[in-house]
This record gives C-alpha cells, structure tokens and sequence, in this order.
C-alpha cells in the first residue's frame, strides 16, 4: 500500500494512525539550527514522545481544566472549545479542499449564496482533521522533562511549532526561531510575516511568561464565524493562562495574558500558526459535533486530494525534544 493511499484511508477512519504515514517534503534544518536554539532533538527517544488527553466536562459540557487529571499532564497547548456561526443561516457550512487553490486558501467553505476561503495552510489542516478526529483536548504537553505530542502532531511542521509556542520563553532568539527551517514553506519561511521581528513584544511576551506552570488555550473563548470578504472569519482568540496546582491540584489560575497583538507580533510566524489552529479546531469541533455530514463530507475530500496538499514532515528523530 503506497504511503498516501494509506494518509487517505486514515483520514476516512479505515485505518488506525500507527499505520498511517503522509506528507510531500520533509523539512530540512539549518546545520546546527535546533542546537544554535537550545533544542535538544528525540534522537532515539521516540517511544514516548505522543500523549493523549481530553478534559473531563461536567454535566454541561463545560470543559475543566484545572481539574487534577489535567493539571498533571499538560503543561503546554490545549484546545478545548467549540464554535458557532454568527447567524442561524450560516450554520453548518460545507468544507471542500480546492487542489488547484492558492496555499493557506485551499479550503473551500460554502455558505448560502457565497462561496468563501478558510486561511488554513495545508501542513496546518491535515494534522488537525485527525486530532479534532480524535476527540482530544491537548495537542502538546512540556512537563519539566521534555516535550510530547498529540500523534497527530508529531513528526510534521505543525508539531515543531507547538513546540516552539510553549517553549518560547526558554530557546534562544525565539522571535527567529522558525527562521532554523530552510525549507521553502508558504505560510512559514515565506511571506512577509516570516521576516517580521518585534523584540520589545518577545520582551514583554517573556517576562509574563516568567511562571513555572503555563498553557497556551481557549477555554471559554467565543468562537463566532462569518464571511467577510471573501474569507471566513473566525472571531476569538487563544490566550496564556499560568497555573498553580500547589504540588497536588486541583489548580488555579494564577495569571493571564490574552494581548493578541504582542503575543503576535512576538513571532508572527509560530503564533500566527497556533492561532488559526485554535480557530479552525474550534469550527471543526462544531461541523463535527452538530454536522456530521459535512465533517464526513471535509475528511473525505482532504484524503481525496492529499497528493495536492503541501505537507511537511520532520522524521520523529529529529522532532523538538527538550530545551536545555
């Protein structure tokens, strides 16, 4: 079975993930570039470099993150949220893949009378469809040893910048940290945005970020999306919460930091990434949950043109391990 035959048959739930393998390019790194930030790559330590987690909710739905289970385990990127359509009229829209649409604008979205695009890169969307697949809250976790990955997240471009969102207080130069991929990459190495550095916001970024226990997350955030202009928007945004558990939990919130504009500007590139995958789990948590066809109808036409997709994949040696 070839390796995107097999991508494809994951993606329509054929096939467990262990068996699954897909991507077009595999990243190239600048020579000593993970070391030159402080990264330690897995190297042979790949047997525990995936986790799993989803929140307990109570009776309302309502997800707790504070919750013990919780508070011990991540320690890094957690998504939990669903979102809405702004109008009655806009609910469940269809999602297609267009494989001749421009890169970060293949996703096709169908709305009564209009027809507009998703920004969503490719090596963005299909690590998501299987994680939002998967039912999972967490999609990275760094709990003083070294980083895990949702499997849907590991071994590919998306999972490298996860890693580098949570540790961005830690590695070096982290306002040029994705500068180390030489790969060309629409949405990553290219574009205005990958040469935008704002070192006052990293510096401001990085005090707050002085706490022991931090996650990047939406809890309680609104999602609402429209069209606008020919794009979807999708309003709401993630935001850092720090943490205090007091060594037994539950936890509490202790801090929170939700400037959109410096955690932006901080690394346009890295947390321009972990924004529209905030927003785009939260819409495909919705099509999943109150449309199911149109979640079908979206995993099957992302596995029917996966050879058109621009995947990035990083061989599970060489993913993010720890910072020293």
């Amino acid at each position: 079975m070839s390796l995107r035959l097999i991508t494809a048959v994951f993606l329509l739930g054929i096939v467990p993930f262990e068996f699954a393998s897909g991507g077009e390019t595999q990243i190239v790194f600048e020579k000593r570039g993970l070391e030159k930030l402080g990264i330690r790559p897995a190297g042979n330590r790949t047997r525990n470099l995936t986790f799993d987690h989803t929140a307990r909710r109570d009776v309302s739905g309502t997800p707790d993150l504070m919750a013990v289970e919780t508070i011990t385990v991540v320690g890094g990127v957690i998504f939990v949220e669903q979102a809405r359509p702004q109008l009655p009229k806009y609910a469940c829209p269809g999602f297609t893949v267009d494989p001749d649409g421009e890169s970060g604008r293949r996703l096709v979205v169908d709305l009564p009378g209009q027809r507009v695009a998703g920004t969503l890169y490719d090596w963005e969307l299909e690590p998501l469809i299987g994680f939002v697949r998967s039912g999972s809250d967490a999609l990275f976790t760094y709990m003083g040893v070294h980083g895990e990955y949702h499997r849907s997240f590991a071994g590919n471009l998306a999972g490298f910048n996860l890693f580098l969102i949570d540790t961005f207080r830690s590695v070096r130069r982290p306002e040029q940290a994705h500068r180390v991929v030489e790969t060309p990459v629409a949405g990553y190495t290219l574009g205005e945005a990958s040469d935008r550095v704002d070192k006052e916001a990293t510096r401001k970024l990085k005090r707050w970020m002085r706490r022991s226990h931090l996650m990047f997350t939406d809890v309680d955030v609104d999602f609402v999306f429209r069209p606008q202009g020919g794009d979807l928007l999708v309003e709401g945004d993630p935001y850092w919460i720090s943490v205090d558990s007091k060594g037994r939990g539950p936890g509490r919130i202790t801090g929170r930091f939700d400037n959109r504009a410096t955690t932006l500007a901080a690394n346009p590139v890295v947390f321009g990434s972990g924004f529209r995958l905030a927003k785009y789990a939260a819409v495909f948590r919705y099509l999943k949950a109150e449309c199911p066809d149109r979640w079908r109808a979206l995993r099957r036409s992302v596995a029917q043109h996966e050879r058109a997709l621009d995947v990035y994949t990083i061989p599970l040696r060489q993913m993010p391990y720890a910072v020293r």
